[in-house]
C-alpha cells in the first residue's frame, strides 16, 4: 500500500498534485451517464495507458430502471507502475458526516480484487480541519454478504471502515498524521469519494487488470446503472 500512498493516480479527477510518472491525462472517455444535477451522482472515466472506466450494458445484474443490465467496468491493462487508472467519482456526498458512512458493491467473478484496487478513496476534513484521504482496498472488505451466483459482495460497514484507519491506509494531505488522527477523522465530514482502479496486469492474485462492479452503494444510495444518478 505504500506505493499507493506516495502517489495517487487520480490526479485529474480529485485535483491531487505531485505524482510521479510520465503519462498525461487525456479527456475522460464517455461513460453513458444519465440524470445528475441533484442528489448523489457517479461519473466514470479513465486516464493513461490501457485504462478505462465506463458503464457496460448487458454485463451486470438487473437494473432499477430499464433492462440494460449495466455494470461499472474498470480496467488498467498495463503495468501497475504506469501512471494510469480507471475510476468513478461520486459527487453530492460533500459535507456529510464520516460517522454515517458505509460502502459496498457487488463484484463479478473473474475480476481483480487486490489490496489497492478496486478501492474506495475517501476524502475527509477532520474536526481539526486537517484534510485526510482514507484508502479502503477491495481485499480488506467484508466478503461474507449475500450475492447472486457469479458475484461476490465487498462491503465496508462503518465499523469496518473505522477498523481500516491504520497509518498505512490514511494520508494527511500536506502534513504528517497526528497522533489522534483516527478520532479526528471519525469526527469529520466528507470532502470527496471515488472508486479507483490502478493495479495492472502484473498484480495478483488474478492478474486480470479489470473488474465489473454492480449495485454500488453509498449509505442508502445504490447505483445499478447510470440511470440511477441524481435519484
Amino acid at each position: 500500500m505504500k506505493r499507493l500512498l506516495a502517489c495517487s493516480p487520480l490526479a485529474v479527477a480529485l485535483a491531487l498534485a505531485g505524482c510521479d510518472g510520465t503519462a498525461t491525462a487525456p479527456p475522460l472517455r464517455p461513460s453513458f451517464d444519465a440524470g445528475g444535477g441533484q442528489g448523489l451522482n457517479l461519473r466514470a472515466g479513465g486516464f493513461g495507458e490501457g485504462s478505462l472506466g465506463a458503464w457496460k450494458s448487458q454485463q451486470g445484474l438487473p437494473d432499477n430502471k430499464g433492462n440494460g443490465n449495466f455494470a461499472l467496468y474498470l480496467q488498467k491493462l498495463t503495468a501497475t507502475a504506469t501512471n494510469a487508472a480507471g475510476f468513478a467519482v461520486i459527487t453530492g456526498v460533500e459535507g456529510q458526516l464520516f460517522s454515517d458512512l458505509s460502502l459496498s458493491w457487488l463484484r463479478r467473478d473473474g475480476g481483480h480484487c487486490g489490496a489497492g484496487a478496486p478501492r474506495w478513496n475517501v476524502g475527509v476534513k477532520g474536526a481539526s480541519l486537517t484534510d485526510y484521504r482514507v484508502f479502503l482496498g477491495c481485499v480488506y472488505a467484508d466478503h461474507s454478504g449475500d450475492a447472486p451466483d457469479g458475484w461476490k459482495s465487498d462491503a465496508f460497514s462503518h465499523e469496518e471502515i473505522v477498523a481500516q484507519l491504520l497509518p498505512d491506509r490514511v494520508v494527511a494531505i500536506g502534513t504528517t498524521l497526528p497522533p489522534d488522527f483516527a478520532a479526528d477523522i471519525e469526527a469529520g465530514t466528507l470532502t470527496s469519494l471515488a472508486i479507483i482502479f490502478d493495479e495492472g496486469t502484473d498484480t495478483g492474485p488474478d492478474f486480470t487488470g479489470f473488474v465489473f462492479l454492480d449495485n454500488i452503494t453509498v449509505n442508502t444510495k445504490t447505483w445499478t446503472s447510470p440511470g440511477d444518478n441524481g435519484t
